[in-house]
């Protein structure tokens, strides 16, 4: 897991107890804790004016801050930093999860479209946030199907389907009259000498086929390079009624939240920040690399396959999001997205 690591300080393990409590205690209700509440709820095995000490301390360390004179404290960006990085642990959702989401998503093979919107759907109620999920993009499309069907003697329509089930339909004029039957034994030929094949490499196949067939490899090598040249990342999400219902977000800051799921504002923003591999990336408050976002925490993996398709997922929360559960769930997810790429390249 990546995150920007707090500079070095030593507290004592009596305050990294306390401060673990007060993120977990603060993640529960959003209200300030007090040294009472922790005694009174865990078994801290010290008084409450001791409490008040180390508290105190945490916060002139920068872990901890109190919104108001009489009352108890909140963590600050620092204290959650210091919480993901040293005290949560490894987070992994429970094996029970795991096979339930796995099982749900077996019943939806081979549908790339289904994948990505089941996967908002199940990150935003596992985590309890929002959830941002993009259609993965090839770096490189490759061939997995094709269908010619005749619709006069000299006009047919190419249907290609690249590896990633992206479709494109194109119309195409052939050089000769050719019937239904003809273009379909074309088809099934050319299907298995290309598949898994990119636009370049079919190309070098087109010298020495007849000119139908060339025709015919010429308009897939153009079709393919079409897909490759498509810029907008498409973007799915979910559960904008978890962070709605937040404290933070009420009024008028709801509208931030919206704002920045529209138009792939915070995919925008996210993005540059983001390097490719198997592991989970957070930033907290301030680490966000553009202003909107300095209230929320943000959760993101990629998936895919490396050097052939990548897409993102991650959460979009308060600062005071549960980081264990949003932080399990991106990593599963992930990977259970891969895995399914994977056997969708492999079939």
């Amino acid at each position: 897991m990546e995150i920007n690591q707090p500079e070095a300080v030593v507290l004592t393990e009596r305050q990294q107890a306390i401060l673990k409590l007060i993120v977990q205690e603060y993640v529960a209700t959003g209200r300030p804790v007090g040294s009472k509440t922790l005694t009174e709820r865990y078994p801290v095995g010290v008084s409450s004016a001791t409490i008040r000490n180390e508290m105190a301390d945490l916060e002139q360390a920068g872990f901890l801050q109190q919104p108001h004179t009489s009352g108890g404290r909140i963590p600050t960006d620092r204290g959650y930093r210091y919480y993901v990085h040293r005290l949560m642990g490894a987070p992994e959702l429970s094996s029970g999860d795991q096979i339930m989401i796995r099982h749900q998503f077996r019943q939806v093979e081979f549908q790339l479209d289904q994948w990505v919107e089941f996967a908002a759907s199940v990150l935003a109620e596992t985590a309890g946030n929002v959830s941002i999920v993009s259609v993965p993009r090839t770096l490189v499309a490759r061939m997995r199907h094709f269908e010619l069907i005749s619709l006069q003697p000299r006009l047919a329509l190419l249907i290609l389907v690249t590896q990633e089930t992206a479709v494109r339909q194109m119309m195409v004029h052939l050089p000769e009259d050719t019937d239904q039957a003809e273009l379909s034994r074309l088809a099934d030929a050319l299907v298995t000498e290309t598949r898994g094949l990119s636009a370049d490499e079919i190309e070098r196949q087109v010298d020495g086929s007849t000119d139908l067939a060339r025709y015919v490899l010429e308009q897939i090598t153009f079709g393919l390079r079409g897909l490759n040249s498509v810029e907008r990342t498409q973007i799915r999400h979910s559960g904008i009624e978890n962070i709605l219902g937040q404290p933070e977000f009420a009024g008028e800051e709801a509208q931030s939240v919206l704002d920045l799921l529209r138009g792939g504002a915070l995919l925008s923003a996210v993005l540059p920040q983001l390097s490719a591999g198997n592991d989970v990336q957070v930033f907290i408050g301030d680490e966000n690399p553009a202003d909107a976002l300095r209230r929320f925490g943000v959760v993101m993996a990629t998936y895919g396959i490396n050097g052939e398709v990548t897409g993102i997922l991650g959460v979009l929360g308060p600062t005071r999001m549960s980081y264990w559960r949003s932080i399990s769930s991106v990593r599963y997810m992930a990977r259970l997205m891969s895995d399914l790429m994977e056997d969708l390249y492999s079939s």
